[in-house]
């Protein structure tokens, strides 16, 4: 496994990754390549997980406006055929590393509480980030959102 920053040429395993995942949306893919785009341009972060040569998941993340120390997660995708294989553990753990090296020390994020978003709440809880809020019919009238946050240990 390489963590990298992921180029433009690597649109097409991205956009597999999130096609593939079966918990997006086809406008919530629309909406992960536009900002995978402007990740390339510089408006956030990525990081990415290179496998047999090719790009196997990403994270784009970015600094929270008006906040010190603070990092928002927007995205993070592991190709289904690599779930399971430390892919998005070295994913995450490359994004900590990032925001502690950036003074960041807390990492947020928002998702949804449709049962398709089971396994990555699974993920980000087993990662040790903590449930801080729920918003209902946030998303949608029946589709909650869950506030999730990550105190980086290493940081005073």
């Amino acid at each position: 496994m390489i963590v990298r920053p992921p180029t433009a040429a690597d649109r097409g395993a991205v956009l597999e990754a999130l096609d593939s995942c079966g918990a997006f949306s086809a406008f919530e893919v629309e909406v992960a390549i536009g900002m995978f785009n402007e990740g390339l341009a510089g408006d956030y972060t990525l990081l990415g997980v290179e496998v047999g040569g090719a790009l196997r998941g990403y994270a784009c993340i970015g600094h929270a406006s008006l906040t010190e120390r603070s990092w928002y997660l927007y995205w993070i995708c592991v190709h289904p055929a690599f779930q399971g294989r430390g892919v998005g553990q070295a994913l995450q753990a490359a994004v900590e590393d990032f925001v502690r090296r950036n003074g960041g020390d807390k990492l947020v994020l928002e998702t949804s509480a449709r049962a398709q978003y089971g396994r990555s709440r699974h993920f980000y809880e087993t990662a040790g980030f903590a449930v801080q809020g729920r918003i209902v019919g946030f998303y949608k009238r029946d589709e909650d959102c869950i506030v999730y946050c990550k105190a980086l240990a290493d940081l005073e």
